[in-house]
């Protein structure tokens, strides 16, 4: 995994943190991937405005453990083990591609999502996907990925410092206002006492 995955010197909220900004900027780069990769069925899902990060997440951060068969997960994790992070990229790419088709049928959102949920226990054939995975993915450099997920989390940072300066900024608006309603409640005040 990427350095930052998994980091001993940060306190478990900073590390959450972390983790979180690298497993998001995989799944932009996993996007950049399928709209290189596998074009049509990438259309298919921003015509249908289906995010696979929703499915694909937890592929990335448990490398697959809940979605493949075990006969099949095993071949992946050996060549994880072997090969690295690049290989959660290879069979991601390689799932979609391998059911492609039957994806393409289906023209609801909420059926595509249902579909996505499963569709990878349903894989049958490991010597298929991973002849997907290591010959249809190809070229796949390791430099590319590590320069996307460099881009992506650049660019996860720059919104999150964006939202952090907006939330002070409303915290500092909000002070105020709670302050200029305690002056003008305090003259209220006044104003009740003076009538009394």
């Amino acid at each position: 995994m990427p350095q930052d995955y998994y980091t001993k010197t940060l306190i478990s909220s900073q590390w959450d943190v972390v983790c979180v900004w690298m497993l998001q900027a995989d799944q932009c780069v996993l996007k950049d991937f399928m709209a290189e990769k596998i074009p049509r069925l990438a259309a298919h899902f921003e015509e249908h405005s289906v995010d696979v990060s929703l499915i694909t997440f937890n592929w990335f951060l448990v490398v697959f453990v809940e979605s493949l068969p075990s006969d099949i997960l095993l071949r992946v994790w050996d060549a994880f083990l072997y090969e690295g992070t690049k290989v959660i990229f290879r069979y991601a790419l390689a799932l979609f591609k391998y059911k492609e088709e039957d994806i393409l049928k289906i023209h609801d959102s909420g059926e595509i999502y249902q579909y996505l949920r499963f569709f990878a226990k349903t894989i049958s054939d490991g010597r298929k996907l991973t002849n997907i995975a290591f010959s249809d993915m190809n070229p796949f450099p390791m430099k590319l990925l590590r320069n996307r997920r460099a881009l992506h989390l650049e660019r996860l940072q720059g919104e999150l410092r964006e939202l952090e300066a907006q939330q002070r900024e409303f915290v500092t608006e909000s002070a105020q206002r709670k302050d200029l309603d305690t002056i003008l409640v305090s003259e209220d005040d006044e104003e009740l006492y003076s009538i009394s």
